[in-house]
């Protein structure tokens, strides 16, 4: 059954940081061909939670996407590049996730398959993901840059980064909430975030974009274990 993992490093020292920003675009070369790997993005973070035009040089985030929970666990055990990069990080969060429902495209198809095996009473992460007209990069930072600090100000809410492929015109988030219905809440009654999501539709912004929810299975801090 289809897993996904998001890797969240955080790299300790400029030396670590400055390798770390080049493995953005290299880390692919070296996971070409892993058994099991069905989809797999490496990406920089943006300042602060949400939307952050400038790039966090010190937190870097994968998103892998499996065909099993095996895979993906020999793939943490065993994997020389995985750890090596782990080793330069002062802290490493690997999030397990099951999806409950995707729509839209991230680099031309949808890589998520919904899970079988709902599970009930367990946290939730949300990822979004948009790559943003050229021609309306301007009018997006513009814009969005002067709410993005409120995005994720609500209670419910227990972690937000911002992750791209490419700083400014690749965007993506990955939220964990309380809950489903904290999730709920938080679309429908957040003014700053609905204001977004108009501006967004008004003005066309999007030539790609995706939108998942999943159950948060468990999460593992630099081999210490938090079932969920």
């Amino acid at each position: 059954m289809q897993v996904t993992t998001v890797v969240l490093f955080r790299l300790r020292g400029n030396f670590n940081r400055f390798w770390g920003f080049g493995q953005v675009p290299l880390a692919s070369m070296y996971l070409k061909n892993i058994p099991g790997l069905q989809f797999f993005k490496s990406m920089g973070s943006g300042s602060g939670a949400g939307f952050g035009a400038w790039p966090d040089f010190g937190q870097y985030a994968w998103l892998l996407v499996w065909e099993s929970a095996a895979h993906a666990e020999s793939f943490f055990r065993d994997h020389q590049y995985f750890s090596d990069y782990a080793r330069r990080c002062s802290s490493t969060r690997i999030l397990y996730l099951k999806n409950i429902a995707s729509h839209g495209q991230w680099s031309g198809i949808n890589p998520f398959v919904v899970s079988e095996h709902p599970l009930e009473n367990t946290k939730v992460a949300v990822l979004t993901r948009a790559r943003i007209r050229l021609s309306k990069v301007w009018q997006f930072w513009r814009q969005v840059g002067k709410t993005s600090e409120g995005l994720y100000d609500f209670d419910e809410l227990e972690h937000a980064v911002g992750i791209g492929e490419l700083p400014l015109i690749y965007q993506a988030t990955i939220s964990v909430w309380a809950s489903i219905d904290s999730v709920k809440r938080y679309a429908y009654q957040h003014e700053v975030h609905k204001k977004v999501i108009q501006l967004a539709r008004k003005n066309n912004w999007y030539s790609e974009e995706l939108f998942a929810r999943f159950y948060l299975e468990k999460e593992v801090v630099m081999g210490n274990e938090r079932l969920i």
